[in-house]
């Protein structure tokens, strides 16, 4: 049925309800048309109704060359309000034509009722106060956005926004990772650039980037950001727990600037859209008659920018870093990721390094501020991140094993030699190998150890045990006395069975052979 077959339906309905007896409030109510409307075509005859109906439809709008590029923003992004479409057209559109919002807002409903795209809605309400002083307070909040990349991948970002109460100036610096209280600070003296000039007071809510605890009244900054408050002089107040509004306005602002500016935004580069959120308050936030104040922001901020106080100086901190727990295995847990730390860093219970972000490294300290270790920054999850100088190092110790047992021997450069090519056959077991020739070299005499290293290195034997056996039948055959300085072995177990055990002896025949 086309759209005029659906007028005329209405046009008869309104006459029917009419002779019917019932007012116009009720009728307008009815057909859900606006009294004015209705006395309109309770005036007309069904000619003329057909004919003014058939002249509306057919009139050509001011908006209707970008009829096609308006649907298909909408149908990329549906939750798209009219203001944010008109900041749209004239960011892509130089000859846009000088039309209001209504005309925006009519042409808006039009092409999503023609091209079924509505609108979701979500409410929130706010509590209006009085209005402050021109230089008395702004408000801060950080906010966060999905976006699409130009590969079509999501990638988050990171805002951080300050609104001056009484003017509604607005800024906003956004990052492409979580802000830091460094950053957070670099971010203030950012906003005071923009307005030329520091309010009275600043009103937050209760980020551990910058209170580490209320205190009943009692603040406690967190170090750096205490330094920065007291180098700039200003007043705070951290708004109560689930208290938005207290900063209502600023509320506001995070999600104009989510819905207005981010939502449908492609993201390339974050200098790019900085660059391009600047473009945006000068082009639409402040530069838009705000709805509360019937005013333009960009017009009162050169009223207010006379009651700002005056910047500091470039504020400078030295970054201290925040404390992480040092686990037993010598690493720390970051950002999902561990990090390996020398051997040693760990000293019981209550271990701690400092980490400071610098570029797209992280710094490591101990508690003196002493550099640690550097590393790039993993962005990934649950993935070990060491440096080979942190690994215990177990060679130099074998090392000085092998030096120390060589000694035992006549020839210690032969031994030494011996016990190196022990190591190669052994490299897992070097240390159990190692030893039992200690052992060996305690219970026998010299003579017989090197007489024993002899057999072994001519015949290429390479194992303690074999060396033990060699040892003993040795010594027997010389009518030695086996050395028995060493401890008895006892026994700890309630299994008396265990005393029974026969261990399993080498014959004494395979030498023998080996020899003869």
């Amino acid at each position: 049925m086309s759209k005029l077959m659906h007028l005329l339906i209405m046009y008869h309905q309104i006459h029917r309800l009419r002779r019917a007896g019932f007012s116009v409030a009720w009728i307008s109510r009815e057909v859900v048309l606006n009294r004015r409307t209705v006395k309109k075509y309770l005036a007309m005859s069904e000619d003329e109704f057909i004919d003014y109906k058939h002249k509306h439809l057919k009139r050509k709008k001011l908006l209707d060359p970008y009829e096609d590029y308006v649907r298909s923003r909408l149908e990329d992004c549906p939750e798209a309000s009219a203001a944010q479409v008109q900041d749209w057209l004239k960011e892509h559109f130089e000859d846009l034509a000088q039309v209001n919002e209504k005309t925006v807002f009519n042409f808006v409903l039009n092409v999503r009722n023609k091209h079924g795209i509505p609108k979701p809605f979500n409410y929130r309400d706010y509590i209006q106060i009085e209005e402050l002083p021109y230089g008395k307070q702004a408000q801060v909040d950080f906010g966060e956005f999905n976006m699409t990349t130009e590969y079509g991948q999501r990638k988050k970002v990171y805002f951080f926004s300050m609104v001056l109460s009484r003017s509604r100036q607005k800024h906003v610096v956004l990052r492409d990772s979580p802000f830091t209280t460094l950053s957070v600070i670099d971010a203030h003296q950012k906003c005071f650039q923009y307005f030329m000039g520091m309010p009275e007071q600043i009103v937050y809510d209760q980020d551990k980037l910058m209170l580490v605890a209320e205190n009943k009244g009692e603040l406690v900054l967190t170090d750096e950001f205490r330094k920065y408050v007291e180098h700039q002089e200003f007043k705070l107040y951290f708004c109560r727990k689930a208290d938005p509004q207290s900063k209502g306005k600023i509320e506001n602002v995070i999600k104009y600037i989510k819905y207005n500016f981010l939502r449908g935004r492609r993201y390339i580069d974050i200098d790019i859209l900085n660059a391009e959120a600047h473009d945006w308050l000068s082009r639409t936030a402040n530069a838009k008659t705000h709805a509360a104040t019937k005013k333009v922001p960009e017009h009162e901020w050169k009223i207010e920018r006379g009651y700002l106080k005056p910047i500091s100086d470039v504020f400078s901190i030295q970054q201290t870093g925040r404390s992480y727990t040092v686990r037993k295995d010598n690493t720390i847990a970051y950002r999902g990721n561990f990090y390996q730390l020398p051997i040693g860093t760990y000293r019981g219970q209550g271990s701690i390094v400092n980490i400071k972000s610098v570029d797209e490294n992280i710094v490591i300290c101990d508690t003196n501020n002493n550099e640690i270790a550097t590393y790039k920054c993993y962005t990934g999850k649950g993935r070990l991140i060491g440096n080979n100088n942190f690994k215990r190092d177990y060679s130099s110790k074998i090392n000085q094993l092998i030096e120390d047992l060589s000694g035992v021997f006549s020839d210690p450069l032969l031994a030494k030699d011996y016990l190196q090519q022990v190591r190669e056959d052994n490299p897992r077991y070097i240390r159990d190998q190692l030893q039992l020739i200690r052992k060996i070299a305690g219970q026998y005499s010299n003579d017989v150890m090197n007489d024993a290293l002899s057999f072994c290195l001519q015949n290429k034997v390479f194992k303690a045990s074999d060396m033990e056996s060699l040892a003993k039948k040795i010594c027997i055959e010389n009518n030695e006395k086996q050395s028995d300085s060493h401890e008895p072995i006892q026994v700890k177990t309630l299994n008396k069975s265990a005393f029974k055990i026969i261990p399993e002896k080498s014959n004494i025949s395979d030498y023998k052979n080996l020899m003869n």
